[in-house]
């Protein structure tokens, strides 16, 4: 859930053909807007005499956009669009129906919560770029906000690349006939499981 104070709003609707008429855009990606998107929606923005947070020289503003969709799908490519094109962070909260999920980018890379995940944001940091890291680390449940932020991503990778792997060798297992392949899988699980807790142990 996102709630900011009321001189934050700015309820502005955003025509799709701002994005979709660029040349550099590719023609899949103008579809998808086109297509799949139905309508954009730039609903606040985060700033020094907004909320009286100062401002940094890497991040001088933060918007929310509310993005509407036709159907329901991973529309991360369309969000990196959006976000090329304005200079300033978004996080998105992207909606179907009664469905929502948030995005937000960082360093080039665009993270996402689950739908109807719940999470409440917060306006909360010494600076505006501090507050944009903390909604990063609310997107992707980084609870710790002291340490460095690029460290606890590459350890949110590294942890999701080890549980994909695990979820991998658990397919194989259970499609397994031979029993020695079964046991030699289950010995690589053991040790995936335990790289993964000790990921988790040290948060």
């Amino acid at each position: 859930m996102i709630k900011l104070p009321k001189n934050c709003e700015v309820n502005k609707n955003i025509p799709k053909k701002t994005f979709y008429n660029r040349i550099n855009i590719p023609a899949k990606i103008k579809q998808e807007l086109s297509s799949k998107v139905e309508k954009i929606i730039w609903e606040y923005k985060i700033s020094e005499e907004k909320v009286n947070i100062e401002k940094t020289d890497d991040v001088e503003e933060i918007e929310v956009f509310k993005i509407y969709l036709k159907e329901k799908y991973d529309c991360k490519n369309v969000l990196e669009i959006i976000q090329k094109n304005i200079m300033y962070p978004i996080l998105f909260e992207v909606n179907h129906n009664n469905d929502t999920i948030y995005y937000i980018e960082y360093n080039n890379e665009v993270f996402s919560t689950e739908w109807n995940e719940n999470v409440n944001f917060e306006i909360k940091g010494i600076n505006l770029k501090a507050v944009y890291e903390n909604l990063v680390r609310k997107v992707i449940k980084i609870k710790d906000n002291k340490s460095d932020l690029e460290l606890q991503i590459n350890k949110f990778k590294k942890s999701k690349s080890i549980e994909k792997q695990i979820k991998q060798l658990k397919n194989k297992i259970r499609k397994e006939i031979q029993f020695n392949r079964k046991v030699e899988y289950n010995q690589q699980l053991i040790k995936l499981k335990e790289i993964l807790r000790e990921l988790n142990n040290n948060e």
